[in-house]
């Protein structure tokens, strides 16, 4: 099951705008033009962006504003919301890729499970695991 950690300083919300900026035929007046809050219209001002390319937003953005980034960025959503959550919050994730999306709910639940029932989960897991590996065989072998 891969995994990537993400976060810290080179998945800043910064960083991502910088680099941005520094694609081809980027400038940041086509920039700004595209950072849009798809769902509101929201545009953050300019003066905004600025400090943010350079580092001096001192508060998370907000959820309008971070919509309006991934679109202006082309970036997904979550995404954006990483690299503010690592800039702003000191908050590294780790994202399970290459799932299925009821893997993925499985695996977020678990963050719910008692600790103490992690090994009766596992078993099951193994279980499936076995039984998929060996369909003669028996299960939980």
């Amino acid at each position: 099951m891969p995994a990537t950690t993400t976060g810290g300083a080179d998945e800043a919300l910064s960083v991502l705008v910088r680099e941005a900026l520094d694609r081809p035929g980027m400038t940041f007046r086509r920039f700004t033009e595209a950072t849009v809050d798809p769902a509101t219209g929201y545009r953050p001002g300019t003066t905004w962006l600025h400090k943010l390319v350079r580092n001096e937003v001192v508060r998370a953005p907000e959820p309008q504003v971070l919509r309006a980034l991934a679109t202006g960025l082309g970036l997904p959503l979550a995404r954006v919301q990483r690299a503010a959550a690592a800039q702003y919050l000191d908050y590294d994730t780790t994202e399970l890729t290459g799932l299925p999306a009821d893997a993925r709910a499985i695996v977020a639940h678990l963050a719910e499970l008692d600790p103490a029932d992690l090994p009766k989960v596992r078993a099951v897991v193994e279980a499936f695991v076995a039984r998929r590996s060996n369909p003669g065989g028996p299960a939980g072998a």
